[in-house]
């Protein structure tokens, strides 16, 4: 939904008209003007070049001349020819500052006041409202030659908003549409949403474009028909011929994965979460390390990587001030890029680490260049594929920093941290400082990092909080607990503050097990273990005795397990891991 002066004043005089209307005497430019209204799901064609407002039309005509009449909105006509009344970047400003109690500050609270949605740092019932009819309105989808030739010409984003293809009324269009969107405050950076994203990348895999429609929600509907399974009819089995979705067989073409993603999220919703991922420059060290420690062991059985050996090899500054090598060894195993087992030398019985195929790929990066990942830069990525969300000018700085985005496009080793941020499963670490700040962020509200007084040391937990995606930093400086975040939280309500990480894969690898071994009592909201079941708790687990011992020491001084139960403490963790486990549609990237 795009709203700019042309948008206003046409829309103003359709809603002061209050009636079905003929636009045969429409100049082609106000013709062009509605045709963005009817992409954006306010107006509908009602007849023979007769229109009229829809549902949400009327009720944003409503809201427009009301704010006019209340003085805090000029009348269109008065507007910059350039002013964004709203935007993909108002939604998201709104969207952001409804989750901090409608509390705005800074560069936000200037442009949502400027439009009239914010007074004296608060939003106005005038924001809801507007948020009501984005929710309520019901996009079209519909691209013409001239969107699609755009759509290929373009780069997918993140990029500068400035390097863009000249094509406003292009540009029009794919926002009505909700298929791109804008950073907030000012929309100096943009990105194809996940629609956009997936449409784009059908057209560059050879979608047929004619001079007439070559994508609308009945040939979505039919893409998804056919991916399903379903039987076409003939007409159904033409559409898609005619755009090269199919052969002559029936067979689908590769770019029907894309049409049919799309589908997904223009009918069943938008992707939701954002998530993150993070490894710093001594953690990728580390993943060199343990490869060579391997190699090493092909030629001399004593030497293998087993914590000890690892610490006594670490031969560089280590420059990560929050996490010790024993605690880097569990984080990168929470991230799922590395197992740990247990390894007999001899009569011995040790803990060993190998890196997993994820550890594998992110070695591979790192040996191209050796350089730390952060939340931040990854998020840049995986954000866009909500519906409209790009990340602000900073955050897009940081991946381009880190080599995550380049011309516009994520690299290839954007591509792969964003694929693990979804794909990895975690059992994260979460160290003393990191339950901390978890405990200051309020469990239902947001809050803004800069309330929340953070030492260097509880920031740098902060972002790995969200690395870990249990908290989530907002383009606005708000701070908000993901579900798992939530239960997290919960779970952590009782551990000691004198624990040096409380939660770490092992005790969650014991929790789980337990899970497995136990059952369920639902009215102490435990689960139980048999005295006979440890023995196969301990084989599952996969470690040593004495890991196995630490592990669960751990576990009880952290209150997850009492003598022979988990508690609900640690039923909110396993709970907490579950939800981490959650997935939205698979991403196919082009």
């Amino acid at each position: 939904m795009v709203i700019t002066k042309r948008h206003a004043v046409v829309l103003k005089r359709l809603y002061e008209k209050g009636e079905e209307f003929s636009v045969s005497d429409w100049e082609a430019f106000d013709r062009g003007t509605l045709w963005h209204l009817e992409l954006a799901g306010l107006v509908k064609p009602v007849g023979v070049k007769m229109y009229d407002l829809t549902f949400s039309g009327n009720i944003l005509g409503e809201l427009l001349t009301n704010m006019i009449k209340e003085g805090v909105l000029k009348d269109p006509e008065e507007w910059d020819d350039s002013f964004r009344w709203i935007g993909s970047e108002v939604i998201s400003m709104i969207r952001y500052s409804k989750l901090a109690q409608s509390r705005v500050k800074g560069e936000i609270a200037e442009a949502l006041e400027e439009r009239g949605f914010v007074k004296e740092g608060t939003l106005t019932p005038h924001a809801y409202t507007l948020d009501e009819i984005y929710n309520a309105s019901q996009p079209r989808i519909v691209v013409n030659s001239q969107v699609a030739e755009y759509l290929r010409k373009m780069v997918e984003g993140p990029g500068e908003s400035s390097k863009l293809p000249v094509g406003e009324n292009e540009l029009f269009q794919l926002e009505s549409m909700r298929m791109i969107a804008f950073s907030v405050p000012k929309s100096d950076v943009y990105a194809l949403t996940g629609l956009g994203q997936q449409i784009r990348a059908a057209l560059r895999k050879g979608l047929v474009v004619t001079d007439e429609v070559i994508l609308d929600e009945l040939v979505l509907d039919t893409v998804a028909k056919a991916c399903e399974g379903k039987e076409l009819s003939d007409f159904e089995k033409n559409v898609l011929l005619e755009r090269g979705l199919i052969d002559w067989t029936g067979s689908l073409h590769p770019m029907a994965e894309h049409l049919y993603l799309a589908w997904k999220i223009y009918r069943k919703g938008p992707y939701l979460m954002t998530p993150a991922f993070q490894i710093s420059e001594d953690e990728a060290r580390l993943l060199m390390l343990i490869e060579k420690l391997w190699k090493r062991n092909e030629q001399d059985r004593d030497v293998f990587p087993e914590p000890k050996q690892i610490e006594e090899e670490v031969d560089w500054e280590w420059k990560r001030k929050d996490l010790t090598v024993k605690l880097a060894l569990y984080n990168l195993e929470g991230f799922g890029l590395l197992r740990s087992r247990e390894y007999r030398d001899g009569a011995r019985r040790t803990l060993v680490y190998e890196l997993t195929s994820y550890g594998e790929e992110v070695l591979e990066d790192q040996k191209r260049k050796l350089r730390s990942i952060s939340a931040t830069g990854v998020k840049s990525i995986t954000m866009t594929r909500k519906e409209f969300a790009a990340p602000n000018v900073e955050w897009y700085e940081q991946a381009k920093k880190e080599g995550l985005v380049s011309d516009a496009a994520p690299t290839s080793s954007g591509l792969l941290y964003a694929r693990l941020s979804v794909e990895v499963e975690r059992k994260p670490l979460i160290t003393n400082v990191e339950m901390k700040v978890l405990r200051k962020v309020p469990y239902k509200a947001g809050i803004f990092v800069e309330d929340l007084d953070l030492s260097e040391e509880e920031r740098i937990a902060l972002d790995s909080l969200e690395a870990k995606n249990l908290v989530e930093i907002l383009p606005t400086g708000l701070v908000t607990l993901t579900d798992a975040g939530q239960l997290m939280k919960r779970a952590l309500s009782a551990a000691s503050d004198d624990v040096e990480a409380p939660v770490t894969p092992l005790v969650i690898r014991l929790l789980q097990a337990i899970r497995t071994h136990g059952g369920l009592q639902m009215r102490e909201k435990r689960i139980r273990i048999n005295p006979e079941s440890w023995k196969a708790v301990e084989e599952e687990v996969g470690v040593d005795p004495e890991t196995f011992d630490d592990a669960l020491n751990l576990a009880r001084i952290s209150r997850f397990i009492s003598e022979n139960a988990l508690t609900e403490a640690g039923v909110a963790l396993l709970q907490a891991v579950d939800e981490l486990a959650k997935k939205e549609y698979p991403w196919a990237e082009f």
